[in-house]
C-alpha cells in the first residue's frame, strides 16, 4: 500500500529532471552547433548583454535571471534576441538581412520621431510652466529660497472676473498676512506669468497689489516684433495716472526658454514669460537697485529672446512703461525701472522707489504697532524717536535704501489726544537711466581759429 502512494509522488519529479536533461541537451547543442563559428563569443561580440546567459557563467546566469532589479534588463534583451530571431529567420542571405534590419530601423525611427513630436506638442504648455518656475529659482542665486508661496492655476483662472474662486483666493493669503498687527510674514512680490489679457484684469491685481503693498509682476503679450507690441500695448491703455498702477512690473519680449528640436522637425523655439526670472533677480538684488542694465538686470541661463531691439526701441518701449528684454554684451537683460505709472510722480514711476518706500511703511506699522496703547510722555516720544531714527540710520547710504533722511515731525494732535503724526521725509536712490556726452575743442592759444561743441545723448 505504502509502495503505491509512492509512486505518484515521485512521477512529477522525475518528469521534471528529464526536462531539465532535455533543455540542457538542447542548450549544449546549440552551443556545439555554435562551436565552429566562434562559440559563445561569437554571440557576446554581436549581442549586448547577452554575456549574461552565458551557460559558463552560471552565478552570473542565476543573478542575471532571479534578481528583481535586472528585470528591465531581462525585458531589454528578450526584445533584442526576438529581432535577431526575425531577422535570422525570414532571410537566407546576409544581404536581405542588412537590408531588412536598415528598413526596420527607419521605421521605427520615423515612428520614434512622430512620437516625441506627439509628446512635446501635448506637453508644451507644463513644460513652458516648469521652466518658467525654474528660471525664478536660478535667479535668486541663492541655494534655499525663503518665504515662498505657489500657488498651482492656469492663467485662465486668474483672469475670468465672473469666477473669481483663485483671484479671491490669493487675494485672502495677501490679506491675511497684511491686514495684522504683526507683519513678519507679509508679501512683497506677487508674480503672476503670462499676459492677463485686459485692462480690466490688470487693474483688478494692481488694486489688490497696491492695497496690501506688494509689488507685481507679469507680462505683456507674447509678439513677434517690437512694432506690434508697441502698437497693442497702446491700444490696451494698461498704463495711466491711478496710484495703484505704480504698484505694477510688465515686462515684454519673451524669454527662449530652450531651443527647438531639430531631431523631431520642431518649427520654434520654446518662449517663456521673463516676469518669474526677472522676479528672482529682484528678489536676490538690493531693493533699492532696480534690476537692470547690465550689471544688475542679466538673465541666468537665458541666451536668446524674441527679437532683437534698436536702442531707439528700447528707449520707446521703456518710455511707454514696458520692461523690454534686451539681448546684448553676450547675454540677456531687463532693461528698465519702470511701473506702469505714467503720471508727474517720478519716484512713483520706478518701481525700486516704491519698494523701498512700501517696505519702510511696513516697518514703521510694524514697530509703531508694537507701541500702541502706551502712555504719549516725554520718555516715551524719545524712546520711540530714537528707535525709528536708529532704523532709518541703518537703511541709509551707498549699498542701502535710501540717500538720507528727515523726521519732520513727531507729535500728538492737541485735539484728539490719541492720535500721533509723523512725518517722515525720505531721499531714494534713483537709477542713472540717460548720460549727456558733451565735448568742446578749439585751436590756437586764444581759441579764436577754431571753436566747436559736440554733444551727444
Amino acid at each position: 500500500m505504502a509502495k503505491e502512494n509512492i509512486k505518484p509522488q515521485i512521477q512529477p519529479i522525475e518528469n521534471a529532471v528529464k526536462e531539465q536533461a532535455n533543455n540542457q541537451y538542447d542548450v549544449q547543442s546549440s552551443l556545439d552547433k555554435l562551436a565552429k563559428f566562434g562559440g559563445f563569443d561569437l554571440l557576446e561580440s554581436s549581442i549586448e548583454n547577452v554575456q549574461n546567459m552565458n551557460p559558463e557563467r552560471k552565478a552570473r546566469r542565476q543573478i542575471f535571471l532571479g534578481d528583481s532589479s535586472k528585470k528591465n534588463e531581462r525585458n531589454a534583451l528578450k526584445k533584442t534576441l526576438e529581432l535577431w530571431l526575425n531577422v535570422l529567420k525570414n532571410n537566407t542571405s546576409l544581404t536581405d538581412m542588412v537590408a531588412q534590419s536598415e528598413d526596420k530601423s527607419k521605421l521605427a525611427d520615423k515612428t520614434l520621431q512622430k512620437n516625441l513630436a506627439s509628446a512635446v506638442r501635448e506637453t508644451e504648455e507644463l513644460e513652458k510652466a516648469y521652466r518658467t518656475i525654474s528660471l525664478f529659482y536660478k535667479n535668486t542665486e541663492q541655494d534655499k529660497i525663503k518665504n515662498v508661496s505657489i500657488v498651482n492655476a492656469e492663467l485662465e483662472q486668474l483672469t475670468d472676473l465672473d469666477n473669481t474662486r483663485f483671484i479671491d483666493a490669493i487675494h485672502s493669503e495677501l490679506v491675511d498676512n497684511y491686514d495684522r498687527l504683526d507683519l513678519k510674514n507679509n508679501y512683497g512680490l506677487l508674480v503672476i506669468p503670462g499676459y492677463l489679457g485686459s485692462n480690466k484684469v490688470v487693474e483688478k491685481w494692481a488694486k489688490i497689489a497696491h492695497e496690501n503693498k506688494v509689488m507685481l509682476v507679469t507680462d505683456f503679450a507674447h509678439l513677434d516684433e517690437p512694432d506690434d507690441v508697441m502698437e497693442m500695448f497702446d491700444e490696451a491703455y494698461l498704463t495711466g495716472g491711478e496710484i495703484y498702477r505704480s504698484n505694477v512690473l510688465m515686462t515684454c519680449n519673451w524669454l527662449v526658454g530652450r531651443g527647438k528640436f531639430n531631431e523631431i522637425d520642431e518649427e520654434n523655439d520654446l518662449y517663456v514669460p521673463p516676469s518669474a526670472a526677472l522676479a528672482g533677480k529682484i528678489y536676490g538684488t538690493l531693493m533699492s537697485q532696480v534690476t537692470a542694465g547690465k550689471k544688475f538686470g542679466s538673465i541666468n541661463e537665458i541666451d536668446g529672446v524674441k527679437f532683437d531691439l534698436k536702442k531707439s526701441e528700447i528707449a520707446n518701449l521703456e518710455n511707454m512703461g514696458l520692461i523690454p528684454m534686451v539681448n546684448e554684451y553676450g547675454k540677456v537683460m531687463a532693461f528698465s525701472g519702470k511701473t506702469l505709472f505714467n503720471g508727474d510722480n517720478l519716484g512713483l514711476q520706478t518701481y525700486s522707489v516704491v519698494r523701498v518706500f512700501d517696505y519702510v511703511t511696513k516697518v514703521l506699522m510694524d514697530f509703531l504697532n508694537r507701541r500702541a496703547f502706551e502712555n504719549f510722555t516725554a520718555k516715551t516720544r524719545k524712546e520711540i524717536m530714537n528707535q525709528i531714527v536708529r532704523f532709518l540710520d541703518s537703511i541709509t547710504g551707498p549699498d542701502k535704501l535710501i540717500e538720507n533722511f528727515e523726521v519732520r515731525r513727531f507729535e500728538q494732535d492737541a485735539v484728539q489726544k490719541d492720535r500721533i503724526y509723523l512725518d517722515i521725509h525720505l531721499k531714494p536712490y534713483f537709477p542713472a537711466k540717460n548720460f549727456l556726452i558733451k565735448m568742446d575743442g578749439h585751436k590756437g592759444d586764444d581759441g579764436n581759429e577754431w571753436d566747436t561743441e559736440y554733444e551727444q545723448k
